[in-house]
């Protein structure tokens, strides 16, 4: 049953998403509409996936990477919304964030069966779902800061030249795309400290010690240096623009090291049992 919520929700994101291309060519307020619909559609048959899944996953504790790829999705649409509903309408950001949760979601239908974690007495602590939901969380939220730092580069980009492009138009001004993606900084910044936090009183009760140093462990560690640079940068010596939406490509280009390269191809510690 969770399979088919969730294959029925991959099939009405792309559907979503065909709506926000047509919105984002057009910027038609009843093809916006019309997509978040849609949208929200599949976002409710992706939560009645994971209801199915929490439901079996208390009766039989498997945690495997094809489950964290479906939640992140999910956890991905929500942050659209919450952005979406706020005082910055950047309506245009679900055409360029969405391709991330379709990409996930799918991805899930072709990894195989997963062994159960090794951590199968602990999964049940509160700790537990709180290091993970914070976590995926956090990297929603930052995710969205790397989406609207690429949107700015490209609106400045079009100013840069003084004639105004195919994008000037269709993309939110930059004070809006900055904000934006300093409100995803702060919010991926607090969840991810969440995150480590929970993870290591987790890792305690499961292990007998807070820190292992495992590869995760140290690149997660990294991002927060990097976000933790960034927000002191932003508040004290006032980094605006490019500079933030540079810092916020390399953070990515660790977290997709910490999120694929490390599930895919270590073995053990912190790989969901994949």
């Amino acid at each position: 049953m969770s399979s088919l919520f969730s294959e029925l929700a991959f099939l009405v994101y792309l559907v979503a998403w065909i709506g926000f291309l047509f919105y984002f060519k057009t910027l038609d307020k009843k093809a916006l509409r019309l997509s978040q619909g849609v949208l929200l559609t599949g976002f409710l048959f992706h939560l009645f996936s994971l209801i199915v899944l929490v439901k079996n996953f208390y009766a039989f504790p498997l945690f495997t990477f094809r489950e964290v790829l479906s939640l992140f999705s999910f956890i991905l649409v929500g942050v659209y919304f919450y952005f979406s509903s706020g005082r910055e309408k950047a309506y245009t950001l679900g055409t360029f964030l969405l391709p991330l949760p379709i990409f996930l979601l799918g991805l899930s239908f072709f990894l195989k069966e997963a062994p159960a974690t090794p951590f199968l007495p602990y999964v049940k602590s509160l700790w537990f779902p709180l290091h993970v939901f914070s976590s995926l969380l956090s990297h929603a939220f930052l995710l969205n800061g790397l989406v609207t730092s690429l949107m700015y580069l490209l609106q400045e980009k079009e100013l840069k030249k003084k004639h105004f492009g195919y994008f000037f138009k269709k993309l939110p001004p930059l004070h809006s795309l900055e904000r934006l993606s300093e409100r995803a900084l702060y919010h991926g910044f607090f969840f991810l400290t969440l995150g480590i936090l929970s993870g290591a009183l987790w890792s305690e009760l499961a292990l007998g010690d807070y820190w292992r140093w495992s590869a995760k462990e140290v690149v997660s560690l990294a991002l927060w240096l990097i976000y933790a640079g960034m927000i002191h940068q932003r508040v004290l010596i006032g980094w605006r623009g490019k500079r933030l939406a540079y810092m916020f490509i390399l953070g990515s280009a660790l977290w997709f090291f910490t999120f694929f390269v490390v599930n895919f191809y270590f073995k053990g510690f912190h790989t969901y049992g994949y």
